[in-house]
């Protein structure tokens, strides 16, 4: 029995030896290669997102002005906001112009809340998307807002749909 007891206890250990010599983990580290090595990102600093809001709102402020729409500098408020970009000075322009401008332009800003604490806009973007699907069931092209790009949307929309269309605006009235 106690020869039997050997053999079976030798079996298991070379088995035990050759499984755990023959394994191989992805998730070990290894000195083989660094190609394979996962690289951690430093965590997001929300000063970033103040950078990027600011860059972003005066890469579209560029936009603006080679469109031929003068706007200022974007402002950043003492609270670390930033400001939608405003006309300059004496500057005149029709809604047709603005919204050519702002067609080209516009989807730089995409999910930016100027000025203020994001608020929760989700009724108003329900209502709009209800409106924006009446209207593309009659026939206009139109994207859904979303809670992240509402007032660039609205802005949008307002800028370009054609107020001028006496079908368009009885359809968006219908749409209401």
């Amino acid at each position: 029995m106690t020869g039997r007891f050997v053999h079976w206890f030798l079996v298991v250990a070379v088995g035990l030896i050759l499984v755990a010599c023959g394994y191989t983990a992805n998730d070990v580290p290894s000195l083989k290669t660094t190609d394979e090595a996962q690289v951690v990102e430093p965590a997001a600093d929300p000063a970033d997102d103040l950078l990027d809001d600011e860059a972003k709102v005066m890469v579209f402020t560029q936009c603006m002005r080679d469109q031929g729409i003068e706007l200022v500098d974007p402002v950043v408020d003492p609270d670390g906001n930033v400001q939608d970009p405003e006309l300059a000075e004496g500057v005149e322009v029709s809604r047709e112009e603005y919204g050519a401008a702002y067609a080209e332009c516009g989807a730089i800003l995409e999910g930016i809340t100027f000025g203020k604490e994001r608020q929760d806009v989700s009724a108003q973007v329900d209502h709009y998307i209800e409106i924006a699907d009446c209207l593309r069931d009659k026939g206009y092209d139109m994207d859904d807002p979303t809670a992240e790009t509402f007032n660039q949307w609205l802005t949008g929309f307002r800028a370009e749909f054609d107020w001028n269309d006496p079908e368009a605006v009885a359809a968006y009235q219908a749409c209401m």
